[in-house]
């Protein structure tokens, strides 16, 4: 791959009258919680074997960002004065080219500043066998889901540019269904009572809660990664992201084990964590009496409103545990499959938010404030499974690896963004068949080695099960 810069990616000219669109309750969220600090943005990062064809690459993400118009809109006054999304001044989408070992420098930050900028920034480092393509998403333009549906378009063109089209098309984009996602994502009638009364009980006892806090992740004693780790961890540049992973055969043992326990992969892995964290706390002597609080995105897409371009379609589930709970019982796993199963049917009505309805018309300031003034997650855990299979159209695989011309991806994951009071985020994905978990630690209290000792406290804990067994 030649490392010769090109020039930026022009987005082709957008479809007329899409502009401005109302921002959707959890987009409002998104914008009014982001800051300097802790912006509200996410990292992909998608590994590629093959000569990555630069110019098919940049005409790609040309094509696809036709599809996507809220990755090439900003944040800014719109109907009566309102934010809404409008059309970027500067629309222009540059991939920042280097060859394997180029750090990603960020001049500015993490932060990605909606009002003035697009919502989506990429970089790719590599040769002419290897190649890894590192994308940047703020959380109003899309949620993990959005970018996964944005990246499958992108490697679909890209196939058809470098003479090996995908036999199965691309739905046409439409409009409609991205201003449907307002009400997709909240529709205040899902919070009436059986008589057709707003029933606000459960959004005080929420706001109760959130106002309490719960005891964060404990910064740690100074500590080295073990000898022999299989961990890989990255924390000191950006994404900063330290992985672990759990090969086929292991994989397929943890799903047994949880099937012998009554627990799904997720609830194992959810059960596992309130225990590390517990365990993580008391080692470093900050164990608290405050509860311990997972927030878990969750999707709000339905097959009959299905949407085809990046969005945001999420709300977020705060399980939330005592630490008396937060050990190895029976009675955990029971409360876990229980809770996990009523959310399964309430997502479209949760507490969370109706909870960021009501502060919607408050100024910013106040919003913020009661955001911040307690830590509200202990961690934030997104369970992606295979990231491939949101794609809006399949692409062939070979051997496991999903192919888009001359190219394998090898690998694909990412983290949640890092909110303000929460000091652990985690994606899990099943890509290739293993089970694979990314985290990141609050780089504000975290250095690497102290993450990738969280990260072996967790993987050990995971895999204590299968020694049980």
């Amino acid at each position: 791959m030649s490392i010769a810069e090109p020039p930026p990616t022009a987005a082709p000219t957008r479809r007329p009258r899409l502009f401005p669109l109302n921002l959707s309750v959890f987009e409002d969220y998104m914008v009014w919680d982001d800051r300097s600090e802790y912006p509200m943005t996410f990292a992909v990062q998608m590994e590629l074997n093959g000569d990555l064809n630069r110019d098919a690459f940049r005409a790609a993400l040309a094509k696809t960002l036709l599809r996507h118009p809220l990755l090439q809109a900003i944040v800014g006054p719109g109907k009566g004065g309102r934010d809404c999304w409008i059309a970027a001044p500067d629309s222009q989408v540059e991939i920042n080219w280097g060859c394997p070992d180029a750090a990603i420098d960020l001049p500015t930050g993490e932060a990605i500043d909606i009002r003035k900028q697009i919502g989506l920034r990429i970089w790719v480092r590599g040769d002419q066998e290897h190649s890894v393509v590192t994308m940047q998403f703020h959380h109003a333009s899309c949620d993990g889901i959005g970018a996964y549906q944005f990246i499958g378009d992108w490697l679909w063109f890209y196939a058809s540019e470098v003479g090996v089209p995908i036999d199965q098309p691309l739905p046409e984009f439409d409009a409609q269904a991205l201003r449907a996602r307002i009400k997709n994502s909240y529709d205040v009638a899902n919070y009436n009572d059986d008589s057709g009364k707003f029933d606000g009980k459960p959004t005080r006892e929420l706001g109760i809660k959130c106002l309490a806090g719960v005891q964060p992740l404990a910064k740690p004693k100074p500590a080295e990664p073990k000898t022999g780790s299989t961990q890989t961890a990255t924390t000191g540049s950006f994404p900063g992201m330290c992985s672990f992973e759990f090969d086929a055969k292991t994989y397929r043992e943890l799903r047994r084990v949880g099937e012998v326990r009554g627990q799904s992969t997720n609830e194992l892995l959810i059960e596992r964590l309130l225990v590390t964290l517990r365990n993580w706390n008391e080692d470093n002597g900050r164990l608290s009496r405050k509860d311990f609080c997972i927030m878990m995105p969750m999707d709000l897409r339905e097959i009959q409103s299905r949407i085809a371009t990046a969005a945001n379609l999420v709300t977020y589930a705060l399980i939330r545990r005592k630490p008396s709970q937060c050990v190895e019982s029976e009675s955990l796993n029971d409360s876990l499959r229980e809770e996990m199963l009523s959310l399964k049917h309430t997502r479209q009505r949760t507490p969370f938010m109706n909870l960021v309805a009501f502060l919607r018309p408050y100024p910013a300031w106040l919003k913020r404030w009661i955001a911040s003034r307690r830590c509200m997650a202990t961690a934030i855990v997104s369970n992606t499974g295979d990231p491939t299979k949101r794609f809006i159209t399949p692409l062939p695989r070979e051997k496991q690896l999903l192919r888009a011309g001359n190219l394998l991806m090898t690998d694909i994951y990412g983290v949640p963004p890092m909110r303000s009071g929460t000091r652990l985020t985690i994606s899990i994905f099943t890509y290739r068949r293993v089970l694979k978990i990314c985290l990141r630690c609050d780089p504000h209290h975290f250095n690497a080695a102290q993450t990738q000792s969280f990260a072996d406290s967790l993987e050990a804990s995971i895999a204590s099960l299968i020694k049980k067994a």
